[in-house]
């Protein structure tokens, strides 16, 4: 059998010798523990058995099986596949690599990490990856997930594609991620978009975010890791257990993972509930509000500009029963460590119906 190899190989090098070698040999063979070369219909192809280890181009693979069609410059690695490109390091089950148009396609558990130049690391996964090097793109489709270790972002999705040389990518196919980490603001949409870096985060169409207090959906969202907010417009509303929120645009704040202010612009909407087991039936409509967290739960609203103000307080135990509709240009409600609400004031041109039983 050896001698079979080594006569093939002899071949092979007396092609070289008649000026055939830019077409036979358009890669670099470092290692394989066994090597047999055929010739179909003009086609010479390379079989390397155990321990592959060549170069192609710039690119750098590895693979326990591999075979090479040196006219049409296709190599087909299976198990084990190793590729390394420059910052990219891509592993796979199996993997074809198509010299022209230099597009390398992988499956099977396929994993691909990138190397920054702050030595953080993004990675992929996926059941199949196209890497186009000719581009600077990679595809990825089924069971996707994606990593970026300096903003500690996580995705999931059905698809993804990025843009390597523009720092910008998308995830379709019932997308969701976590801004800062797996315990973070959680976000889903029917699209989702990150630019430079995961700088800049979109949510396109059905976004909803998610925490452990708080939702808020919306048709369009977007985040700013830096400055760690949001903005949220078409209508956006935000849902908690003792009030929930609407107007024409969010702006959100957080500290970490915690919310800590909203600014709600135009038609503007307040709904609360004063006790525990009580009804969202209170409520305060203006110009502009600004919302106060602190640990995750409501502290102060603050409503500026054509207020309207409803207030009603069921008589229980030492509490008479209170009804209020009245207008003005402040108001401002506080509320204790319970959500329950503590104070209300309205100043500034205040007009409107009070109603008081006692008995």
């Amino acid at each position: 059998m050896k001698k079979i190899l080594i006569g093939s190989f002899f071949i092979l090098i007396l092609s070289f010798l008649n000026g055939e070698s830019q077409e036979l040999r358009p890669y670099k063979l470092i290692n394989a523990d066994t090597l047999f070369i055929n010739k179909i219909n003009e086609e010479y192809i390379t079989f390397l058995t155990g321990n592959v280890h060549f170069f192609y181009g710039e690119t750098e693979f590895y693979s326990d099986k591999a075979e090479i069609f040196e006219k049409k410059k296709i190599s087909k690695l299976i198990g084990n596949v190793e590729v390394y490109d420059d910052t990219l390091s891509l592993f796979s089950d199996q993997a074809e690599y198509f010299r022209i148009p230099d597009l390398l396609k992988l499956n099977g558990d396929v994993f691909v990490k990138e190397v920054h130049t702050d030595s953080t690391i993004r990675t992929f996964n996926a059941e199949f990856v196209d890497y186009d090097r000719k581009n600077s793109n990679i595809h990825t489709w089924k069971n996707v997930r994606v990593y970026d270790e300096k903003e500690d972002f996580r995705g999931f999705c059905g698809e993804s594609f990025y843009y390597l040389e523009k720092n910008y990518g998308y995830l379709i196919k019932n997308p969701y991620c976590y801004v800062s980490g797996e315990d973070s603001l959680k976000i889903s949409a029917q699209k989702i978009e990150y630019f430079k870096d995961y700088k800049k985060i979109v949510g396109s169409f059905d976004v909803d975010t998610y925490s452990q207090d708080f939702q808020v959906t919306s048709n369009f969202l977007l985040y700013f890791s830096e400055e760690n907010k949001a903005i949220y417009l078409g209508n956006p509303i935000l849902y908690s257990e003792f009030a929930d929120a609407k107007a024409k645009e969010f702006q959100l704040f957080f500290d970490e993972e915690n919310i800590t202010k909203a600014i709600l612009n135009d038609s503007c909407k307040i709904s609360y509930k004063l006790e525990e087991n009580g009804i969202k039936e209170n409520w305060v409509t203006s110009d502009k509000m600004e919302i106060f967290f602190r640990d995750n739960k409501l502290n102060r609203c603050l409503a500026f500009d054509n207020i309207d103000s409803f207030y009603i307080q069921e008589k229980i135990d030492d509490k008479d029963y209170t009804e209020n509709k009245v207008t003005g240009s402040n108001l401002v409600i506080s509320f204790d460590l319970e959500d329950k609400v503590e104070n209300i004031f309205l100043t500034n041109r205040v007009n409107g119906v009070y109603k008081f039983e006692k008995q």
